[in-house]
C-alpha cells in the first residue's frame, strides 16, 4: 500500500500477525487446512472514513513461519497518521466464502474433520500500546461438536454406534459474522443461512467399556450449530454382539463453540440416555489456538 520503505521511515514499520500454536503446531482436533493458513482483512480508519489494507489476503504457514507476502499480495506497513487499524479472520481459507470490514461469511458442514474457525474481531486504536507491534488473533470456532460415551458396571464391547435424527437437521449452511465497529466491546451478530438438510444417522467409532467407567468414542462430528436439531432421535449399536435400539429425546440445542457429549448407560445391554454434558469452547482438549502472544522468534506480517 505505501511506496515508503519501512527501514529507514520513523513510524513505519511492518504490521506483524500471529495466531499462538503450542507445540506439534496443530492438534488433531483442528481442521488439517489451517496450518496451511486462514485469510485476513484489515483496514485503517481515519476521521470516520476507512481503507482497505488487505483485502482477504491468504497467510499461510511454511517452513516455520507465517507469511502472506506473495503474488499480488505486498508487505504492508503501519501507518501512524491514523485512528485505529481493524482485523477480521476466517479459516480454513477454502471455508471463506467473503470478507470484508463489515461482515465475513464462511461456509459450513456437518463432518468429522474438524470445524472452521472465525477470529474476534479486533481493533488496534493509534493511543493504544500495541500499535505498530505484533497483532495477535484469537479464532473460535463456529461448528458445535457433538459426542456420545457410556458407562456400564462390567466391561462390554459397544459397536456399530449410531445416532438418527427423526426429522431432518441442517448438514449444510453459511454463518455470516457481522461487526459493529462503532461500540465497545466491538458487536458481532450471526446469522445463519441453510443450504441443505439431512437425516443421515451420525457414525461412531466402537468403544470398549471398562468396569465401571464412561468411556468416550474417539469420533467427533463437528456440526452446523442449528438450534433447530430436533428433538427425536434414535440410537442404535450392538453391545457384545447384540443389537439395540432406543429413541431418546435431545432437549440441547447445539450453539457454535460447545460440545456436547451424550452419556448413555447400558443396564441389560440397553442404551439409555442419562446425561448430555455441555462444554464451552475449550472443547478442542487444548485451545489449540491462543488468545494473546506471538510465536517465539516468528513472525506473520500484516
Amino acid at each position: 500500500m505505501d511506496e515508503i520503505s519501512g527501514d529507514d521511515v520513523p513510524g513505519y514499520s511492518p504490521i506483524f500477525v500471529s495466531a499462538k500454536t503450542e507445540t506439534p503446531l496443530l492438534k488433531s482436533s483442528l481442521p488439517k487446512d489451517m496450518c496451511k493458513g486462514f485469510k485476513v482483512f484489515v483496514s485503517k480508519e481515519k476521521n470516520g472514513d476507512s481503507e482497505t489494507v488487505m483485502d482477504g489476503y491468504e497467510v499461510t504457514y511454511a517452513n516455520g513461519i507465517w507469511s502472506y507476502v506473495a503474488g499480488s499480495q505486498e508487505l504492508k506497513y503501519w501507518v501512524s497518521d491514523v485512528d485505529n487499524y481493524q482485523f477480521v479472520a476466517g479459516a480454513p481459507v477454502d471455508s471463506v466464502l467473503s470478507i470484508n470490514r463489515s461482515e465475513m461469511t464462511l461456509h459450513l458442514d456437518n463432518n468429522t474433520r474438524g470445524s472452521v474457525l472465525a477470529s474476534e474481531p479486533l481493533k488496534i486504536e493509534r493511543n493504544s500500546a500495541d500499535f505498530g507491534k505484533t497483532v495477535n488473533l484469537f479464532f473460535g470456532y463456529a461448528h458445535c461438536r457433538v459426542c456420545v460415551a457410556f458407562y456400564h458396571d462390567s466391561p462390554v464391547e459397544v459397536k456399530n454406534i449410531t445416532l438418527t435424527p427423526e426429522t431432518a437437521i441442517t448438514s449444510e449452511a453459511d454463518v455470516t459474522y457481522t461487526y459493529d465497529w462503532s461500540v465497545a466491546p466491538i458487536g458481532v451478530t450471526t446469522t445463519l443461512t441453510n443450504k441443505a438438510t439431512s437425516n443421515a444417522a451420525l457414525v461412531f467409532e466402537d468403544v470398549s467399556v471398562t468396569a465401571k467407567n464412561a468411556v468416550p468414542s474417539a469420533t467427533y462430528y463437528y456440526c452446523v450449530p442449528d438450534e433447530t436439531n430436533g428433538a427425536n432421535w434414535t440410537i442404535r449399536l450392538q453391545v457384545d454382539g447384540e443389537w439395540k435400539e432406543k429413541q431418546f429425546v435431545n432437549t440441547e440445542p447445539w450453539e457454535r463453540g460447545k460440545n456436547y457429549i451424550y452419556l448413555f448407560t447400558l443396564a441389560n445391554k440397553t442404551p439409555k440416555l442419562v446425561k448430555v454434558i455441555t462444554q464451552d469452547a475449550e472443547f478442542f482438549d487444548c485451545n489449540d489456538i491462543l488468545p494473546g502472544g506471538s510465536f517465539d522468534d516468528v513472525i506473520m506480517t500484516e
